[in-house]
């Protein structure tokens, strides 16, 4: 397939397959617009029933043209787009966007027909994009090859490039970023079914395109999504955000989704964590990319999270101040210089801690303002101000905007403005913080969260230059492998365990007893109390069959229990192969954790951790993240769940061996890797976490084999 992309946004000729003389349809858009929109290269309308289309010589096959052009765009009927497909294939032409609907999206026929599209791009190397998408804009060139009404409007370039696998959203929020909301588009890309050219394929070229500095995407799911973590290094490395959307993401959505653009999305735990680990900023709505986009054009990024804010109105400020710490910020701690400057001057009716209120005093001495800002600015330990300036207009706005824009031109520090006056009210006030690129927002809100954003991928920045130093541990069990070898049934605790074992993971002292003589002696050794649990590949959840005992303190007790949960066992399933009776030790006074591992078919393997209980059952309060997993990364994942208060020794509770857990997550992480083409998933349930410098223990675990779909 083709990839130099350049070619494609600014193609040299431009073939148009089913091009009409009916300029309002969707076949007779594309080449209207880009005559309309100054495009330079050479179009051919292609289409037997025409001599000429908008004063272009129409040609009756692709065959017929001239040259080969470098971009068809293919406007016909489903059935037909394979037969001209392959017309472009024996053309050579490098990219074909096909507009076409009626494929994957429409289940039945339309599957067998995409699966159709793919092969013959595949056999040709065609870089298509599409099926079912709306075309592209490249605005700086004049390159308009697409329909829908967005397509009737001139735009000013600008630095920000977008991919989207929905036309009609991609297209809107490029109006509305360039048209409302002052964040103009350089490139507008639609991918729809995505048979060919993808996502991450645009992405990746945006990271190399010297004039885009702003990176967006719109996603349902994504085939290739085992890329997400070498993409998102690139863009960090580069100094490009990514903005973007993962839509599908309840259980209705992911349905939809699949309906839409025929993409069956992994689990959004797992884009999350792909996101997380790598930098790529997710969004909710338009107005985040407008908001973001215009943060990140100011081109500075906070050394730290720490947030000073200065504001003429107390409500704002605590309003700002929930925004930005329910989003990872915290408000700085204003050193003693800085407080007994501000006494100084702010009213004593103010506040001088952080948030710091001037009140309404500024109308009556403007140098408050001008004052107030240096001297936040001069604190060593601040990072980045926010300044809520109410609906100040008319001349007393012109006059803070121009104090507001002396400091910022002699710092490096980041400062954001909230300014709820209609533009109308503050035009030349609005236009100083414009020509200085300084953020300015309409509420609190907004200018936190967008705040809120650029504090979060400058320490995504730091964070890899810090985890570039760190090295993944690599472990490898020839035993584990072939004790995996072949199989298919679930691999029972006790031989799961023996897994866990050859990667360094602590497990219970326990032995497989056969008879009840044999369960007998081996309490003895290990001393009760014990816990005895039928082991079987058939039954997974013990608990649930009524095949284990806990706490079992003598001889009598095994011997009756031994008898019980076997007959339990058989009666929960008759058919079940029964490996035998596991007495292991019993453990207490630790925290119940649990471990996991899914090997997903688009992310590869990836790592779970989350309390046991009520934690991670009910309250969904768990942290993924793909392997391998540093230690950094594993001590992210511990303290980054609600619940790790607990483990930090919340309310008198002993502090839990935490440098053991995060051992653990990366044994596990080193396991998932090895063990990638063998261990479809994984449960350690529970891992007991025993006060600090007492270490970890599974007390069990379940493998589910990788069973290949290829």
């Amino acid at each position: 397939m083709h990839t130099d992309l350049e070619r494609f946004f600014n193609p040299r000729s431009i073939a148009i397959i089913g091009a009409s003389q009916d300029f309002i349809t969707i076949s007779g858009q594309p080449l209207k617009h880009l005559q309309s929109h100054g495009y330079q290269g050479k179009l051919y309308p292609v289409n037997p029933r025409y001599q000429e289309v908008a004063g272009v010589k129409c040609y009756p096959s692709l065959a017929e043209l001239p040259e080969t052009p470098d971009l068809v765009l293919i406007l016909i009927n489903a059935s037909r787009v394979a037969d001209m497909l392959k017309e472009c294939g024996n053309k050579g032409v490098p990219y074909v966007i096909i507009f076409s609907s009626g494929f994957s999206e429409m289940g039945g026929e339309g599957v067998k027909l995409q699966r159709q599209l793919a092969e013959i791009a595949r056999q040709f190397k065609i870089g298509v994009i599409g099926p079912n998408c709306q075309g592209m804009i490249n605005v700086a060139d004049g390159v308009y090859a697409g329909f829908g009404s967005v397509f009737f409007t001139d735009y000013e370039p600008g630095r920000v490039s977008m991919v989207s696998q929905s036309g009609g959203f991609g297209f809107s929020v490029m109006n509305l970023s360039s048209k409302d909301g002052g964040l103009p588009f350089r490139q507008m890309v639609t991918t729809g079914n995505e048979i060919g050219v993808s996502t991450l394929d645009f992405i990746d070229y945006f990271i190399q395109d010297p004039r885009t500095d702003i990176i967006a995407g719109y996603l349902e799911g994504a085939k290739d999504a085992w890329r997400l973590p070498e993409i998102g290094q690139k863009a960090l490395a580069a100094g490009k955000p990514i903005l973007m959307w993962k839509v599908g993401n309840t259980e209705q959505g992911q349905k939809a989704a699949a309906s839409h653009t025929a993409n069956l999305g992994g689990a959004m735990a797992l884009y999350k964590a792909a996101f997380k680990q790598n930098g790529i900023i997710q969004v909710e709505d338009i107005q985040d990319v407008v908001d973001y986009g215009r943060a990140f054009r100011n081109g500075r990024l906070p050394k730290g999270n720490r947030l000073a804010i200065i504001t003429i109105s107390g409500g704002a400020g605590i309003l700002m101040t929930d925004e930005c710490i329910g989003r990872g910020m915290r408000l700085a701690d204003l050193a003693p210089e800085t407080v007994a400057r501000l006494r100084e001057f702010v009213p004593s009716f103010g506040s001088i801690n952080n948030p710091v209120d001037v009140t309404a005093a500024i109308f009556n001495d403007l140098s408050l303002i001008n004052r107030t800002l240096q001297t936040i600015v001069d604190d060593p330990g601040v990072d980045c101000i926010a300044m809520i300036n109410a609906s100040l207009q008319g001349e007393i706005a012109n006059k803070i905007a121009a104090e507001i824009v002396a400091v910022a031109g002699k710092t490096d520090k980041p400062i954001y403005i909230t300014w709820s006056a209609r533009d109308v009210m503050a035009p030349e006030a609005y236009a100083a913080l414009e020509a200085a690129r300084i953020p300015h927002y309409k509420s609190p809100v907004r200018c936190g969260r967008a705040l809120a954003a650029v504090s979060w991928y400058a320490e995504a920045r730091r964070r890899r230059d810090r985890q570039s130093k760190e090295r993944a541990l690599t472990l490898s069990s020839a035993v584990a492998r072939k004790a995996l070898e072949g199989k298919t049934a679930d691999v029972s605790e006790y031989h799961a365990k023996r897994i866990l074992a050859e990667y360094g993971i602590p497990v219970t002292r326990e032995e497989l007893a056969t008879t009840k003589d044999q369960a007998l002696a081996i309490a003895k050794r290990i001393g009760y109390p014990v816990a005895i649990k039928v082991q079987s590949p058939d039954i997974s959840h013990k608990t649930e069959a009524r095949a284990v005992r806990l706490g079992i303190a003598s001889d009598g007790e095994l011997a009756s229990a031994y008898d019980e949960i076997l007959g339990n066992a058989r009666a929960y399933n008759k058919s079940a192969g029964i490996e035998g009776v596991l007495v292991q030790e019993m453990l207490k006074d630790g925290l119940e954790a649990i471990l996991g591992v899914t090997n997903d078919p688009l992310f590869g393997p990836a790592v779970m951790f989350g309390l046991g209980g009520i934690f991670a059952e009910v309250l969904k309060d768990v942290s993924f993240r793909l392997a391998p997993v540093t230690p950094s990364v594993a001590r992210e994942m511990v303290e980054e769940i609600a619940g790790y208060p607990v483990l930090a020794g919340a309310r008198g509770r002993p502090h839990a061996d935490v440098e053991a857990l995060v051992d653990a997550i990366v044994r596990l992480s080193a396991l998932a890797v090895d063990l990638k083409d063998h261990v479809g998933e994984l449960d350690i349930n529970p891992l007991f976490v025993f006060p600090a410098g007492r270490g970890v223990k599974a007390a069990d675990a379940l493998i589910r084999p990788h069973v290949s779909t290829s």
